[in-house]
């Protein structure tokens, strides 16, 4: 788990890294304005919040669980943003005395959209958004009980609207196909494991920076 967290933080501090540096450029080379003048600047970055729920199909071992995430976006392009985004959860390990089992998703994304030219202007936009990831699946348990914490590797492909009811603020519904394969959750040593699918919808409200 500490891996898959690790690797989360590295790919935020990835989107970041290029503000600080070009941040830096700006003050080098963006003359000063004059006295009572105003630089504008289109914000490039969101920093949002999320409430969704995933469902498993029927094979898979867990119960439906609701998610509380944490994204960071970077605007690419006027149409293209990158996202690394993370959520936790609370499920059940179905079967034979259910055991609870805490859920982490870490996705890196791209979102586009058509939000250019005079679209740009309208109060709701769709996205499209597809990325890959990882599912981290750790059963809670003591000793010889204790069943194995697993990192799943995940894809993903879906769509949403955006909407900005004010300047710095942006709502988003949303809503994802992942595909990913699924570890044996009760045997370490099984190597083997099998294809299975969920769906994730999410609300999300971001503020643009």
């Amino acid at each position: 788990m500490r891996q898959a967290i690790g690797a989360w933080l590295l790919a935020t501090y990835a989107l970041l890294l290029p503000a600080t540096v070009r941040a830096q450029d700006a003050a080098e080379t963006v003359p000063v304005p004059p006295p009572g003048g105003i630089t504008p600047s289109e914000p490039n970055y969101s920093l949002g919040v999320g409430v969704g729920f995933l469902t498993w199909d029927d094979d898979a071992p867990y119960e439906g669980v609701t998610l509380a995430s944490l994204g960071i976006e970077r605007r690419l392009w006027q149409a293209i943003r990158g996202r690394a985004r993370m959520g936790l959860g609370e499920s059940e390990l179905l079967g034979e005395g259910n055991t609870d089992v805490t859920i982490i998703l870490i996705d890196l994304e791209v979102l586009v959209s058509p939000a250019f030219g005079p679209l740009r202007d309208l109060p709701v936009l769709p996205y499209a958004v597809g990325g890959l990831g990882a599912v981290v699946t750790d059963p809670s348990g003591e000793g010889d009980d204790d069943p194995p914490t697993h990192s799943q590797s995940q894809w993903s492909v879906g769509g949403g609207v955006r909407a900005r009811p004010f300047s710095r603020w942006e709502l988003e519904v949303e809503g994802v196909r992942n595909g990913m394969r699924l570890l044996d959750p009760l045997d370490a040593e099984n190597p083997d494991s099998e294809t299975i699918h969920n769906l994730r919808w999410e609300g999300r409200l971001s503020w643009t920076f």
